[in-house]
């Protein structure tokens, strides 16, 4: 499944139109196909929405990530997984 496949089946009602046009634009520019890549890229992306006024939701970077971690290879997106879970239970262990 290719991405525009994945991002179609997401629901995105509600996100801004500007919102939808920069995941697009960021997803078009991913470079590469692994678990550290995914992070570089998010990383930058979230640098470059700031430079332009965007801030996300929740929400909305949950659906990043699960938008990325479905682009990636199988043994790749279980890598990315594994990083997501251990940084959502660093957050969950700094909120207390």
């Amino acid at each position: 499944m290719n991405f525009e496949d994945i991002f179609n089946a997401q629901n995105t009602n509600g996100m801004s139109q500007q919102k939808l046009a920069f995941l697009k634009s960021m997803f078009a520019r991913q470079t590469g196909n692994s678990a550290g890549n995914m992070m570089a890229s998010l990383l930058a992306a979230n640098r470059s929405a700031a430079q332009q006024g965007i801030s996300f939701t929740d929400s909305e970077r949950e659906l990043m990530l699960k938008l990325y971690v479905q682009t990636l290879p199988p043994q790749e997106a279980a890598k990315a997984q594994q990083m997501i879970q251990m940084l959502q239970r660093m957050q969950a262990g700094q909120k207390k």
